[in-house]
């Protein structure tokens, strides 16, 4: 009788024990994250930053800092070259020279500083005949170089842009353009690419110095908020529209044999090699490996091949 009472003790736990075993081996799998990849629209795109001008608009200068009393012109005058446009104030310009502690190259280049205050002029002339697009300002402390007044000889307002040298091999005369200005930041102006410059030149960019080639885009409209000296963001379409599946960095994972996901298939991880294309702030394009409306694992550093998962729902 013992006998029996102890056999049905042990069966007891036994069945205790199965029973409790998938519950054990659920505790056991790992529970995991998922995330379909999204279908999204792209084109490729250059991006870059310019000003918008008159062709053949340049800045009237002088090789020696000066005042300028007062202008005789404003913007929209018409002028012709020789035209006095400012008259100069030579007693505060005089000052003025003194004050900055140098001169211009012009200035250096004389005897002493008595003798390049003698080269100061009277007034200041049109170096062109065109249009006066802006002044700096009866009154203005203008330095050498700097811009005292701006003449177009067109009335063709562009866009000129500066693309790096990376990139402007991608750029040809035609392409559309869709750029908009800092002043009116929310409106979408479009353009067509006209001209590309033969010459290279370097302009820093923050503190890098960088090789960049200068852009000519033609506004498809004659729009009254374009205005000659407004900046803007500028970007060049490469591409017509294309579908492309997007996946986030947080379910690529990369290895010696290159990038890759697990995708999730009959409850466990399925390890797949993957080969990505443009890349975005938020996630990079899959040109294989992954198709829309499947599972995909995140965090893959922390999964491995063919193990049963969980997913949270």
């Amino acid at each position: 009788m013992k006998k029996y009472i102890a056999l049905a003790a042990v069966c007891a736990v036994l069945i205790a024990g199965v029973s409790a075993l998938p519950s054990a081996v659920e505790a056991g799998v790992p529970v995991c994250s998922t995330v379909t990849p999204k279908t999204v629209s792209y084109r490729e795109t250059v991006r870059s930053s310019g000003t918008l001008s008159y062709i053949g608009q340049s800045d009237v200068t002088s090789a020696l800092p000066l005042v300028i009393s007062r202008f005789t012109v404003e913007p929209g005058d018409e002028v012709t070259a020789g035209d006095v446009i400012a008259t100069v104030d030579r007693t505060a310009s005089e000052t003025f020279i003194a004050s900055l502690g140098k001169v211009s190259q012009l200035a250096a280049a004389t005897a002493s500083l008595s003798t390049a205050m003698s080269l100061i002029p009277d007034s200041v002339t049109a170096d062109r005949t065109g249009k006066v697009i802006s002044t700096a300002g009866s009154g203005a402390a203008v330095e050498a170089g700097s811009s005292i007044a701006s003449i177009a000889g067109t009335d063709t307002l562009v866009l000129t842009c500066a693309v790096s040298e990376l990139s402007i091999a991608r750029i040809k005369p035609g392409q559309q353009v869709e750029f908009t200005l800092s002043a009116y930041p929310e409106t979408v102006f479009t353009g067509t690419v006209a001209r590309i410059a033969t010459a290279a030149r370097s302009q820093y960019s923050g503190a890098v110095l960088e090789t960049v080639v200068d852009v000519t885009v033609v506004p498809d409209s004659s729009d009254s908020r374009l205005c000659p000296g407004l900046t803007a963001d500028v970007v060049f379409q490469l591409s017509d529209p294309r579908q492309i599946c997007v996946l986030p960095y947080e379910a690529i994972g990369q290895d010696n044999e290159g990038e890759y996901i697990y995708v999730f298939e009959d409850n466990a991880a399925v390890k797949r090699k993957i080969f990505t294309g443009a890349e975005f702030s938020d996630g990079t394009e899959i040109v294989k490996g992954a198709a829309a409306g499947e599972r995909v694992l995140l965090d893959p550093e922390s999964i491995s091949d063919g193990r049963w998962v969980r997913v949270d729902e």
